[in-house]
């Protein structure tokens, strides 16, 4: 009988040892990894091998992850940090080396002179109807968010300003909003991440003045993807709020 006790208590403590030794998923260094990626996004035309050699490595910890294999993981996420850093540092040093050519031309790297075609294109874009918070039937444009985050990013603040003076134009229209997140992370996590973005885009209405009855809001989660690829190009895409007319 006590034979069979000392040998569960070894087995119990030799479980005890194998749990402790699979570890915890390595959160932050996926965290950080995957907003590092994003951030070397601009470089990936000057610094292609690199990049490309980044965003094997991030796939790679991926599949470690599925697999179970934490240590492996968060050794394969540490490495793409540290190139993804490098490609960004690259990318901030060399700004006119990684510029593309639409860019440059953007920035008056041609011949410094206005053409008539460049003034019409101008014209047409600042008379576009589908534009104009006048215009009943104007295109909604789309809110985009960061990684696990919920906060409007500065550059999309300009796109709520333009849905409040539409909805100060025709104040009997309601509008819903639709928040989205990408497919990374669970159905109900991301079923309330996609709620906190709606909620966030509605907040910034009413802070506009918009009354709050008005707008409705629904989260969708990873549901409707727009794009169902699985790299960072779709996955900001996913990461969303859109504007819905409900009447």
């Amino acid at each position: 009988m006590k034979q069979i006790f000392n040998f569960c208590a070894v087995a119990v403590f030799v479980f005890t040892v194998l749990c402790s030794c699979a570890g915890n998923p390595p959160k932050d260094e996926r965290e950080l990894a995957e907003k590092a990626f994003a951030d070397a996004e601009g470089g990936k035309d000057c610094d292609r091998e690199n990049y490309l050699a980044a965003e094997e490595l991030l796939r790679q910890a991926r599949e470690e992850i599925n697999n179970k294999n934490y240590d492996k993981a968060k050794e394969l996420f540490n490495a793409v940090k540290e190139k993804s850093d490098a490609i960004a540092k690259y990318y901030r040093e060399h700004p006119d080396e990684c510029m593309t050519e639409k860019d440059k031309k953007g920035n008056g790297e041609d011949d410094g002179n206005i053409k008539e075609e460049d003034v019409s294109s101008s014209s047409s874009e600042a008379a576009d109807p589908s534009a104009d918070p006048k215009n009943p039937d104007m295109d909604f444009q789309v809110v985009h968010f960061e990684y696990n985050q919920y906060a409007v990013l500065e550059e999309d603040l300009p796109k709520i300003d333009l849905m409040a003076q539409w909805m100060m134009n025709f104040p009997e229209r309601v509008v819903r909003i639709e928040g989205h997140a990408d497919e990374r992370g669970s159905n109900d996590y991301n079923l309330s991440l996609g709620e906190k973005r709606a909620m966030e885009v509605r907040n910034k209405l009413i802070q506009a003045g918009i009354d709050a009855a008005r707008i409705k809001i629904v989260s969708y989660g990873e549901e409707l993807p727009i794009d169902t690829a699985s790299n960072e190009e779709a996955w900001f895409k996913n990461r969303r709020a859109e504007f819905k007319r409900e009447n």
